[in-house]
């Protein structure tokens, strides 16, 4: 356990997190791509979860570093089926992807700490 919170707590910087988070949505998501691609069971797909569980961890770090809301983390938990789909891939997937856009961009405390309002 102390292991997976030395990760977390070394990559929730913004130049570190930039690597971690591509290489945990390649290793999240490759299952289940190369599972549709290559006609391997649905299965396969669930290999990438624990990847994709640090994902949205590691996430939540990087946005708290960077001083904004945690509660932009639902946006990568929720699906949004909306729009054309390809493949049961909905293009309002992308939806998802906007917290990790968010943590790749934002330097460490951008935002405001609500608690910075409250002492002063």
């Amino acid at each position: 356990m102390d292991a997976i919170l030395d990760f977390l707590d070394a990559n929730a910087v913004l130049p570190r997190y930039r690597l971690a988070s591509v290489a945990l949505l390649m290793a999240g998501v490759g299952p289940s791509l190369a599972g549709r691609l290559f006609g391997w069971p649905d299965w396969v797909g669930l290999l990438g979860l624990p990847f994709d569980v640090l994902l949205v961890v590691l996430t939540y770090k990087r946005l708290r570093d960077a001083a904004l809301a945690g509660a932009w983390i639902w946006l990568m938990v929720f699906t949004f089926n909306i729009g054309p789909s390809w493949q049961g891939f909905h293009l309002g997937n992308l939806i998802n992807f906007i917290p990790m856009v968010m943590g790749l961009i934002v330097p460490a405390d951008w935002g405001d700490h609500p608690g910075d309002r409250l002492t002063a």
